[in-house]
């Protein structure tokens, strides 16, 4: 199939353009994603990354995690471009970017979030509750993802606590495993005990990453 080139403001695209947004096959600095992922519930939907909402996702990004968290943003693209398992999403409510993530899907309908994160201008509104629900419906062999360590007084402490007991509160609860791996220390969550460490490693070794368990 032919690939398109995707370096384009999307107020003013020309042929080809225009059937690379309409067919979901881009290049960016020749890295082709395909659109394989569509939810929608009312004005909010779930859908893979779009360049059309690359400044956004990639904004989003760079402010909810510290630089020694983050993936460059071209590795991020070059995993999805390399592996159809993982998955670069955006969601939006009411036609404006809210929140992304990147994980990896599983077998079984399983998946590993390692990215989550929400426009911080719209934080408290309900939009992370609402991603995870979607998330949840998605994948009901359950979901694991990583949550820092608390209890080390950490310098961010409070907002480690906060994002720990979000994530409690909506049903991804503490599986009593913790992981380090470049990003730190973490409290492995998850939403059903049949995804388990095994399952995280697995989706850790397809990234491409390494960690070790505590």
């Amino acid at each position: 199939m032919k690939k398109s080139f995707a370096r384009y403001s999307h107020y003013n695209m020309n042929t080809e353009q225009m059937f690379a947004q309409a067919t979901g096959y881009y290049n960016y600095d020749k890295i082709e994603i395909t659109h394989e992922f569509y939810q929608k519930d009312n004005d909010m939907t779930l859908t893979n990354f779009n360049i059309t909402d690359e400044t956004n996702w990639q904004n989003i990004y760079l402010n909810a995690f510290p630089a020694h968290e983050r993936l460059p943003f071209k590795s991020l693209k070059q995993k999805v471009n390399d592996n159809n398992q993982i998955k670069m999403l955006t969601f939006k409510s009411d036609d404006r970017v809210a929140g992304v993530l990147f994980l990896v899907t599983l077998a079984d309908d399983k998946a590993f979030i390692l990215y989550f994160a929400v426009d911080a201008t719209i934080r408290g509104k309900g939009i992370g509750s609402q991603m995870l629900s979607f998330l949840k419906q998605q994948y009901t062999g359950g979901i694991i993802l990583e949550s820092e360590i608390i209890g080390t007084d950490a310098d961010n402490e409070q907002q480690r606590l906060q994002r720990y007991h979000f994530y409690q509160r909506n049903g991804v609860l503490d599986s009593g495993f913790v992981a380090q791996n470049m990003g730190g220390t973490f409290h492995l969550l998850r939403t059903s005990e049949q995804i388990t460490v095994a399952d995280y490693l697995k989706a850790i070794d397809i990234l491409g990453l390494t960690t070790t368990m505590q």
